[in-house]
């Protein structure tokens, strides 16, 4: 229950002392310990209850509720037996009064909820999952969870302060709102038992949430549908790692994609591997799965691993070798053995077409957190292999069989991108990885400075404009479109609309 609508409910219908715009009048027991009943639990209020019976259950309430209100001392005449004849309760205790009266609640719910509410008042801080987030509004960031909470600003305010570990009275925010993030697991109780860095920067507008890393070009396959081509010996400057991290970090960031290449044949896995819980960041492995038995994983300090899996064991040879779908099967029980969250990406390719369902049942049983399914771009390796191209019908079909995975933009009316760069194993930074030619900045020169010059194209200039499935479909992908502003044929054929076809 928000406070506007508890201070109707409870003051206004109650309380003979109710002054409208006074909020420091709602902070007694009263208030509170009827606030959070009624955001618990569905019950009559003002016109399904019967008056208020000053003398029923007067010694319970005085225990459980006055004894522990900041105005029992000096404030409040009800609580004294000899007080003065016809004096009146705050209206929290009248309205519970005449809710136990009624029978729409019993002392044992009361005595419970007092109880939650002693906790919801004691020492929080912010949980060491989650980081606040000066998006383009206010957020609470679970990172193990994936998930962005809006919050306004006076609860950004006080979540700030259980953050540094140093709560005010002045931030108090409603039972209900307590309740809420203690559930959510925003909050923790308990003081502050880590340390953190605070990274107060705001976030640029539009905010960069999503980060693809691509620490190295060195591969250990030589998969047919590879845009990036042939594996080369460069690799991310290790020195260049934590300026990276920190600098994305204090632009808000969200998510890092660490990918390659191979990621996990980088020189300077580990050492990356051994920092990155020092960041407020989600990171994602996305990997071939070649290398990762069950050591590895239980290594890994990674949210979660993304694994390639092109088909069953006919349709994801054909792709990526003899031998590697034993592999990926391997490192798939590894990651879930680990305990990690474990994803699927999937390319469409004309060797896997018979094979939907026996995937859609592997991946079920692995139960994994996102089937990301999509058709190749014709770039690097793939420009060789055409008998292996399908038609953007057939693809489109695939690719409904695809679900999952946490996107937290605001870009609607803006095409792909709004919210995300690539940086290169050179340190270089550009919009996307398949765009490595048009690099708009260096790690060594800042990544704010790089976001800044990238360009974001809204959907209102191009192709896409006046489409009812653009906001859900973002144009697709600007590179497989052919042209910036072109329609993004794969995408136009999901979403049934008419699109030409690739020559």
């Amino acid at each position: 229950m928000n406070g506007e609508s508890a201070e109707k409910k409870i003051c206004q219908a109650y309380c003979n002392y109710y002054k409208p715009n006074r909020k420091d009048e709602e902070r007694c027991r009263g208030f509170e310990l009827a606030s959070l009943l009624l955001s618990e639990k569905a019950l009559p209020t003002t016109s399904g209850v019967g008056p208020f019976d000053p003398s029923y259950k007067r010694s319970f309430l005085r225990k459980v509720l006055c004894e522990r209100c900041p105005f029992f001392v000096d404030g409040c005449d009800f609580v004294s037996d000899d007080g003065p004849p016809g004096v009146m309760p705050c209206g929290g205790l009248a309205l519970i009064s005449a809710l136990l009266k009624n029978a729409a609640i019993e002392e044992s719910e009361v005595e419970a909820t007092g109880e939650r509410l002693g906790k919801l008042k004691s020492v929080l801080s912010l949980s060491p999952q989650c980081s606040l987030k000066r998006l383009e509004k206010y957020y609470v960031y679970h990172i193990s969870h994936d998930d962005l909470y809006e919050v306004n600003e006076d609860g950004f305010r006080f979540l700030e302060s259980c953050e540094k570990g140093e709560q005010s009275k002045d931030l108090e925010p409603e039972p209900g709102f307590l309740t809420y993030c203690i559930d959510e697991g925003l909050l923790v109780q308990g003081p502050v038992l880590h340390t953190r860095r605070v990274w107060s920067e705001e976030a640029p507008v539009p905010s960069l949430r999503y980060l693809e890393w691509l620490v190295t070009r060195k591969c250990n396959l030589a998969c047919a549908h590879c845009y990036l081509g042939e594996s080369e010996d460069v690799e991310f400057p290790r020195e260049l790692i934590e300026p990276l991290l920190s600098q994305f970090s204090a632009m808000q960031g969200l998510r890092v994609l660490v990918s390659g290449g191979e990621p996990t044949v980088y020189r300077h896995f580990q050492f990356l591997n051994e920092i990155i819980d020092q960041y407020p960041l989600r990171f994602v492995l996305l990997t071939n799965g070649f290398t990762l038995n069950a050591p590895f994983a239980k290594r890994l300090k990674f949210h979660e691993v993304q694994i390639s899996l092109d088909g069953m064991k006919r349709g994801h040879e054909v792709i990526r070798g003899e031998g590697t779908f034993a592999r990926v099967l391997q490192a798939m029980e590894s990651v879930k053995s680990a305990g990690l969250d474990l994803s699927v990406a999937t390319m469409v390719h004309r060797g896997n077409l018979s094979e939907w369902d026996e995937m859609q049942a592997l991946v079920e049983r692995y139960d994994v957190k996102e089937w990301n399914i999509d058709y190749p771009c014709v770039r690097g390796r793939w420009e060789l292999h055409p008998d292996l191209f399908v038609d953007e019908r057939i693809a489109a079909e695939c690719m409904k069989y695809g679900f999952g995975g946490s996107y937290h933009g605001t870009d609607h009316g803006w095409t792909c991108g709004r919210h995300l760069a690539a940086v290169l194993p050179s340190g270089d930074v550009c919009r996307c990885a398949l765009y490595s030619d048009v690099v708009v900045g260096h790690v060594n020169t800042g990544l704010r400075k790089a976001w800044q010059r990238v360009q974001h194209i809204p959907i209102s200039e191009t192709a896409c404009n006046g489409c009812v499935h653009a906001d859900e479909c973002g144009g697709g992908c600007r590179y497989r479109a052919g042209d910036a502003h072109a329609k993004d044929s794969v995408m136009c054929a999901l979403f049934s609309t008419d699109a030409p076809s690739h020559p």
